[in-house]
């Protein structure tokens, strides 16, 4: 591949992907900074990479496993610089359900996921990706996968019962 075609094929997924790869990554890591940063990373890895790219997947399916990993690094990198042990750092508080009053949004249901669950779930219904491809990203097995989003459906079920409307 000359560098004018690769240049030229990497503008191409750059534009087509580059702001639906940043609300992935803001929705993963819950930080606009991050976001951009890994971002900005999964690009440069993409880049690189793009050569060996071999269509084994669809290019959205590749990237965005190039930005979760990215993200899941940049996890790594903040819970090791913050002397927060790692599973502490997965851990995120849920809402309370003992409080009636609290009224809790999408995205607010979405962030207090368990990390597995909630890339399920941004993998899923955000990047629209199947299954199988979802397997390949998380690199769990397809039951695994179809568990996830089930138990994370039920979660955001359970969270959001009081605020679905019935028409």
């Amino acid at each position: 591949m000359s560098t004018n075609s690769k240049n030229q094929m990497f503008e191409k997924i750059y534009s087509e992907n580059a702001q639906s790869i940043k609300r992935l990554c803001y929705l993963y890591l819950k930080d606009i900074n991050l976001a951009e940063d890994a971002t900005q990373e999964a690009f440069i890895k993409a880049y690189r990479k793009l050569s060996t790219f071999k269509n084994k997947s669809s290019v959205n399916t590749w990237l965005t496993a190039i930005a979760i990993n990215t993200c899941k690094n940049i996890m790594r990198q903040k819970a090791f610089t913050e002397h927060i042990p790692l599973d502490e750092a997965r851990e995120i508080k849920t809402p309370s359900k003992s409080d009636p009053d609290t009224i809790i949004s999408l995205n607010e249901a979405l962030q207090s996921l368990p990390i597995d669950l909630r890339t399920v779930i941004l993998l899923k219904y955000y990047r629209d990706l199947p299954i199988k491809d979802i397997a390949k990203i998380t690199k769990a097995p397809e039951t695994t996968v179809n568990y996830r989003l089930l138990k994370a459906k039920e979660i955001l079920k359970e969270m959001l019962k009081e605020d679905i409307i019935y028409d």
